[in-house]
This record gives structure tokens, sequence and C-alpha cells, in this order.
């Protein structure tokens, strides 16, 4: 971080102030009729789900198709949560992690028998959801502290009514984010890769550093940015689909991330306030900025960012 204690203290004092002076939704005034209703406004209702014998390029597909990097699994007759599946769930399995000697050894690399598995051989079954009777103070907290990008939102009897991400919560406060620069919040420590580096690759540093994207650097510029969600589609397409079935996946694997990523990154300078960046990111629908200063990489602010000054 490039700010003192003190600078976060008057930081977040200026925000609380600006929320104040905004109207009264301040997370912890937060008015509503009924307890349950503030984070049902915030979260995303009716929630997609999928069933446990789902296959798992089933669920590929909806990801890619839908855009989501996150599906709860409940039970298709009672709705009760079982599971979670994530776009990183599906990276680590395909070529990622640890989740990858599944394939190598359940399946003798056979992927085409790999992906017709049921998306519970994958999914995170221990599954940290919130109820609707939840704060939205309590998701963010709940988020940060489990390093989640997103929680299922259940009832008394754990069925499955909503999910609320981290992206709105960020666009239910785009508004009121402001008066730190995006320098205060970024995180300066990031780990990239080069347009050679293969999808194998940034799926493995992805899975085990714990991240959803990397910028691509070159000639210490940055070239594009891969995401889990680019290798989700990626494998959601026709052309993978048939070197799955014909077995042969070292080519899909070895396929340089340059080739499948973002390659017109939308970037953000240290010195603008975080206010600009929350916008830049609710109007390109994307969860995170490089932070760039004469072309060269500063650091990068994802939405989680944000949560440091939402409290």
């Amino acid at each position: 971080m490039l700010v003192k204690q003190e600078g976060k203290k008057l930081s977040r004092e200026s925000f609380r102030r600006s929320l104040r002076e905004k109207g009264p939704r301040s997370l912890k005034t937060h008015p509503s009729k009924k307890q349950e209703c503030e984070i049902l406004h915030v979260a995303k209702s009716p929630v997609v789900t999928m069933a446990p014998t789902t296959p798992i390029y089933d669920g590929i597909q909806i990801m890619a198709k839908e855009g989501f990097r996150r599906i709860p699994i409940a039970n298709p007759g009672t709705r009760t949560l079982e599971g979670i599946v994530t776009a990183t769930d599906i990276t680590d399995y395909l070529g990622g992690g640890k989740k990858f000697q599944i394939i190598q050894k359940k399946f003798s690399g056979n992927f085409f028998k790999a992906i017709n598995e049921p998306i519970k051989l994958v999914m995170t079954k221990k599954v940290v959801s919130i109820k609707t009777s939840a704060k939205i103070s309590e998701a963010i907290e709940l988020m940060t502290q489990k390093n989640l990008g997103g929680l299922p939102v259940v009832d008394d009897e754990k069925r499955v009514r909503a999910i609320i991400t981290e992206r709105d919560i960020a666009n239910m406060f785009v508004d009121r984010i402001s008066g730190v620069t995006v320098a205060q919040l970024m995180s300066e420590k990031v780990v990239t890769a080069i347009p050679k580096t293969t999808i194998f690759e940034a799926a493995r540093t992805m899975t085990k550093q714990g991240f959803r994207r990397l910028p691509i650097i070159s000639e210490n510029k940055i070239v594009g940015i891969i995401t889990t969600m680019d290798i989700i589609r990626f494998f959601g397409s026709g052309k993978v689909f048939k070197y799955l079935k014909s077995r042969d996946m070292n080519q899909v694997l070895n396929t340089p991330t340059l080739e499948i990523a973002t390659k017109e990154v939308v970037t953000i300078e240290p010195n603008a306030d975080v206010g600009q960046a929350a916008k830049i990111m609710q109007e390109k629908n994307i969860g995170a900025l490089p932070v760039v200063r004469n072309e060269k990489l500063m650091g990068i602010i994802t939405e989680r960012d944000f949560f440091k000054i939402i409290e």
C-alpha cells in the first residue's frame, strides 16, 4: 500500500462523510421495511442454478454464454444449496491446479470423458453463503474474510434465493466512492504473463495465486489481459470441443494466452480518483483496471479494493 495508517483513517472518514452528505445509505443505517429486503434489493434474483448431475461441459457453456463467474449447485427439487462452481474451479480442473490431477488419474488424460462428468466432481461442497436476513455490510465482511467474489443468498431452509457479488456491491456505491486516489487502494505487486505464456501456464498461475486475471506484458507495456472467463469462453467454443473429442488437448493447452485475451485493455492512472475507476468498471462491465503511468504498469485495482473504504 502507498498510504500510512493515518492516511487510511482520513480516507475512510472522508468517504463516510460523503455518504452522509449524499443520502441515508450508509451500510450501518441502511433503511429497509423488512430485514430481508436489504440484501435482496442488491443481489441478483432469480438466480441461475445447476443440478449436481449437470455435465461439466454444459456448465462451461452456461458460464460462457451468460457471462457468469460462479453458479450455485442446488437440488433440482428442493432448490437447497449443495455446492458452488466457479470459473476458477473449471480452469483448475482443465489444466490449472490440483483438480487437473483428477483428469490424469481417474480418466487417464481423456478430456472428453472428464468434461462429461457431473459438475459435482469439481464443485466446492463447503459453500460460504449468506442469509436473506443479512445486511450488506455482513456480505462485504464475509467476502473479504473468505476472499470470495460472491455469495449465494439462502433462506432459513437453505434454499437458494439469489446471489450477491462484488460487482453488485460496487455498482450500488459507484456514485458515492470518491475522495481517495487509485494509488491508495491498488495492489502494487501484480503477477503478469507474457505473450508466449500458454493457457495451461496462465490457468495454473491464476489457480495457485488465487487471481482471476493476469495482465500480459511485452516490452514493458500492457498488450492484453487474460481472465478466467476468457479461458471458460475458449473451452466452451466449438473449435476446442473438437480437440476434446479427439483427445488431443496439447494444442489447446499450449495456445498462447494472447490469442484469447482482451487486447484493448482499459487502464487508469494512479492519481485518478477511485470514483472514476468505479464508474469505468461499471460502464465497461469489468472487474479490474491495470494502473498505468507513462505506459508502465504500476499496479492493479479491482472491485474488491473498493471494500477497503466501504465499511
